[in-house]
């Protein structure tokens, strides 16, 4: 019934096993507190909570649908599908060479599915329409503003549908323009309102299949990039995830901010020595915020991975910009940007008045 690549599937996966042995030890612990409590009285009160215990346990699982997920297959946690996780580096590059073995594209969990159920081979997933998708004219829509040799800063979000839980009461709105999008276009509006920077932004959505997200945001990146010249920076506008709320904020004079934080991807996995470039930009920012308000950046953090690009290689100042996290509420990322972008328009008008001078001598 199964192919060979199946089998090996199940065999370097064991997540299934793993929660029969839970649910044995579930039942035999319940087994074991009906035998003490039919022995020993108990208080009513203990025997209550007692009996809630199941409640509890099954809250929490269901509190967390991810969590069952990613422990019956561990593939959607190693394979980034559902954030760029630190075992990424790791991991991806051992997906990446048991899916060469086994013809089983290993970072699809749609394709791991499919080596399991043969049947789901005739269906084709990935063109299923997965939920509400924006037509023409609504939101989701490609919007580029401003004149070409105008243009100074380009924006878009790989992650488009990554959100804020204090604000929307998830992670992710799944088709939809997440939170990131609405702090994309306040940075826009503070560099053209407040600081006189000519911007363009695309709000296309790029995540519908999380794992094709930054090969579809490339083809946006291009296309801004392509159509304004004049670029001085562009940024890929996130949040971040799997931290407190203690690590999330930061209070400048009695109000709540979120944390910034610059990710630089390196030449760990192919060839390109431009990355030291983006490197030296964003810690330029880094700097240059920090020194207005101090803790407003958590600094630069270079990462590794198959993703090591980020987009990056399409510009010397491409940057990918970490606006707070899922512990955050939207407003409070608004203000942190709305910061940054006196500080990117101090970084592009040094820059002009340089290769002005430059020119000139």
């Amino acid at each position: 019934m199964y192919s060979v690549s199946a089998g090996r599937c199940r065999k370097i996966f064991p997540g299934r096993q793993l929660l029969k042995i839970i649910a044995i030890l579930l039942l035999l612990l319940l087994g074991l507190i009906k035998v003490i409590t039919a022995v020993f009285p108990v208080q009513p009160l203990a025997l209550g909570a007692v009996k809630e215990m199941p409640g509890w346990i099954l809250d929490s699982f269901q509190a967390k649908p991810q969590h069952i997920i990613t422990e019956a297959m561990p593939i959607c946690r190693w394979s980034g599908f559902f954030e760029d996780g630190d075992t990424y580096a790791v991991m991806g590059s051992f997906l990446g060479s048991t899916g060469a073995m086994s013809g089983v594209n290993q970072f699809s969990p749609t394709a791991v599915l499919q080596s399991q159920i043969p049947l789901l081979g005739a269906v084709d997933i990935m063109s299923a329409e997965p939920g509400t998708v924006p037509g023409p004219g609504e939101p989701g829509e490609k919007l580029i503003t401003g004149n070409s040799e105008e243009c100074l800063v380009c924006i878009y979000n790989t992650h488009t549908c990554e959100t804020y839980r204090l604000t929307d009461g998830v992670d992710r709105l799944g088709g939809r323009h997440g939170g990131v999008v609405t702090v994309a276009a306040a940075f826009q509006a503070a560099l053209e309102e407040e600081q006189g920077i000519k911007t363009a932004r695309s709000d296309k959505i790029h995540d519908l299949v999380y794992n094709l997200s930054y090969s579809e945001s490339e083809k946006t990146a291009r296309e801004l990039l392509d159509a304004h010249s004049h670029t001085r920076t562009i940024f890929d506008i996130h949040r971040d995830s799997n931290k407190t709320r203690e690590q999330s904020i930061i209070n400048i004079d009695g109000q709540v901010y979120a944390t910034l934080l610059f990710i630089v991807g390196s030449d760990s996995c192919s060839s390109w020595p431009g990355w030291r470039q983006n490197y030296a930009f964003a810690q330029e920012l880094s700097k240059g915020i920090n020194e207005k308000f101090p803790g407003l950046s958590q600094g630069v953090r270079v990462k590794e991975g198959l993703h090591n690009a980020y987009n990056q290689h399409l510009h010397p100042h491409a940057v990918l910009l970490e606006v707070g996290t899922t512990e955050n509420a939207c407003e409070e990322a608004v203000r942190s940007v709305q910061l940054l972008a006196g500080v990117v328009a101090e970084a592009i008008n040094a820059e002009q008045i340089t290769a002005a001078v430059d020119s000139s001598i």
